[in-house]
């Protein structure tokens, strides 16, 4: 019998034990990546991701109580969260919702939790993933043969139900967003109130949007018409007159391009045609111009013909320049141009700064704003929403043209006949993203209750949003949190692999 001496069998045992090392470090790799895999699936296709840093805390207030008293007798509402509540109340983000949801359904005896598991009982939402008729019945795609799905719903849907009406938010929903996807404010205040009432209204007015001249507006604004209770709308005003319904508005945003009017000879309706026509049958318009845009020449006599005329420097040769408005002892902005405006002396004005007072709303800003002229126009009654200081000046060119102080720039004018109505900025700021959602400023209010005085909509006003600072956005971030899911995808196995090789190399050099 041949001996092994000891030498020998210690490096024998020395190569198996690092094969096996070899192989097992292999093995862990592979289930790192494997479990890695997985989870990032889970946060791009589902919306799970991680998130990081501290807890927050958000208290609703009462500015909602009336707005959701009006509509408390038309049966209850469920909000139904797809997910157990320690896993919500575990998650930074979730728990701000969470916690909010909660708060309204301890005020309000008509709204009511419900906390679902979709994978152990998928039927539960069911109804509210798929198109239905008029019958009940799924709606089915001829060519698939499946049913029309309208809601992708997973762990991190918030869906509120009542008897007649649904709606399916995303948590995103609840928080405002910059265009990095990065979370800058939480306003699930204003978000449940706003949507619990559009459950509850069978009836909305329709929000007409223009969008074949160049227009833009930010989905802030798009969030303001929703949370009014509007179905937003685009129309093109050359081929249909917008609806004079209940309520119904025409909004005219930042155009690049004038409005047309037909050939009235050849019996042709142009756009502005169209939108007098709606106008004289008491429909309202929301009208934002750029003073930098000088072409909408159309759209402004429109406006001088219900008393509200924009500001422009006419040159000798019939070219026109924009005025805008400047003052440096009133602005937010080392350029002065960036207004904290007022509220004007006329009865409109005092009301709705009345109404904004009893809710604390801050003041409104408007940059590079134009001053409108205002006078008095037959079966109108023109009103002037905000003014600036009397130490603001007036610039074209480069030049001040004017030093009278205390401009006109937004204004509302009524017929006394229809109802209907007119309101004008010369700023586009005024629905600016982060105009809008701040509590800092009285602009994102204000909107509302032009809205309301218009057509009558009811709004939230009065609720507040919770602000993070760029300090507390590390965890908080949307697109953040899946790099970091995607992050860990790579880093950990490849650290564990970088590991493992040496370790490996290191043993085999012995």
């Amino acid at each position: 019998m041949k001996h092994q001496s000891f030498s020998s069998w210690v490096k024998g045992t020395f190569h198996k034990s690092a094969r096996v090392g070899a192989a097992m470090t292999a093995v862990f790799i592979a289930a790192i990546i494997a479990v890695n895999v997985v989870i990032y699936g889970l946060a791009s296709h589902f919306g799970w991701y991680f998130h990081a840093g501290e807890s927050y805390e958000h208290t609703i207030g009462h500015a909602t109580d009336a707005y959701l008293s009006e509509v408390s007798d038309r049966g209850d509402v469920r909000i139904l969260f797809c997910d157990a509540a320690d896993t919500l109340e575990a998650d930074v983000i979730y728990n701000l919702v969470w916690q909010t949801a909660r708060q309204y359904a301890e005020r309000y005896g008509f709204l009511h939790i419900e906390n679902i598991n979709i994978y152990t009982n998928p039927e539960r939402v069911e109804p509210y993933k798929y198109q239905r008729e008029a019958d009940g019945s799924y709606t089915i795609d001829p060519e698939t043969g499946k049913r029309v799905q309208i809601n992708r719903i997973s762990t991190s849907s918030v869906i509120l139900v009542s008897d007649t009406d649904y709606a399916v938010l995303a948590m995103e929903s609840f928080f405002v967003l910059d265009s990095e996807r990065t979370i800058t404010a939480y306003s699930g205040e204003e978000v449940f109130a706003a949507m619990i009432r559009r459950v509850l209204t069978e009836e909305r007015p329709i929000a007409y949007f223009t969008t074949t001249h160049g227009e833009t507006f930010s989905s802030a604004f798009n969030r303001r018409l929703l949370f009014a209770g509007y179905n937003a709308q685009e129309i093109d005003l050359w081929q249909e007159t917008p609806e004079v319904g209940d309520g119904n508005i025409l909004v005219l945003s930042n155009p690049r391009y004038d409005l047309d009017r037909g050939d009235a000879s050849a019996g042709v309706k142009g756009e502005l045609d169209r939108v007098e026509e709606f106008l004289a049958a008491g429909g309202s318009l929301y009208v934002m111009l750029d003073p930098l845009l000088t072409g909408t020449v159309g759209i402004e006599k429109l406006l001088a013909d219900w008393g509200i005329t924009p500001r422009r420097a006419v040159e000798g040769d019939g070219t026109r320049d924009a005025v805008t408005v400047r003052d440096s002892a009133n602005a937010v902005s080392t350029d002065g141009y960036a207004l904290i405006t007022s509220f004007g002396d006329s009865d409109l004005a005092r009301e709705i700064a009345g109404e904004m007072d009893a809710v604390g709303s801050g003041r409104v800003i408007v940059r590079e704003a134009m001053p409108l002229d205002l006078a008095g126009a037959a079966g109108k009654t023109v009103s002037s929403l905000l003014v600036t200081s009397p130490t603001a000046t007036a610039h074209a060119n480069g030049q001040t043209v004017d030093t009278a102080g205390g401009y006109t720039v937004a204004a509302v004018s009524r017929d006394t006949t229809t109802g209907g109505g007119v309101f004008a900025v010369g700023s586009v700021y005024l629905t600016a993203q982060d105009a809008i959602t701040t509590n800092e400023y009285g602009n994102k209010d204000l909107i509302f209750l032009v809205f309301r005085h218009l057509s009558g909509a009811s709004v939230p006003i009065g609720t507040t949003y919770l602000l993070f600072s760029s300090g507390t956005l590390e965890g908080l971030t949307m697109r953040g949190a899946r790099l970091w899911t995607a992050l860990l995808v790579g880093l950990i196995p490849l650290g564990v692999a970088i590991a493992g090789f040496i370790c490996v190399r290191k043993r085999r050099n012995r």
